[in-house]
């Protein structure tokens, strides 16, 4: 296994690799890790942190093992609805 570091960038579907001083071979499969930095997106992030933790708030969830009742409520009634549409 080989490891190789390039940039890149997606342009109407096709992935468009920057500088690559690799010869990298023309009919073999390989793995792709994709990094996207965009600048906002963690403005964005914290923006629905904050919104998230007011609507718990405005619920009566204060802590963190009301949040996850919380989580073990939506995923039983989860379970519950998938039982009912598969039978």
């Amino acid at each position: 296994m080989e490891i190789l570091h390039t940039k890149g960038r997606m342009k109407q579907g096709q992935l468009i690799l920057d500088n690559s001083q690799y010869n990298l071979p023309t009919d073999t499969e390989f793995e792709v890790i994709i990094i996207v930095k965009e600048e906002g997106k963690q403005d964005d992030f914290d923006h629905a942190r904050q919104e998230m933790q007011l609507a718990f708030k405005n619920a009566g969830i204060t802590n963190r093992e009301d949040i996850l009742n919380l989580i073990k409520e939506v995923k039983k009634e989860l379970f519950e609805e998938r039982n009912i549409i598969e039978k």
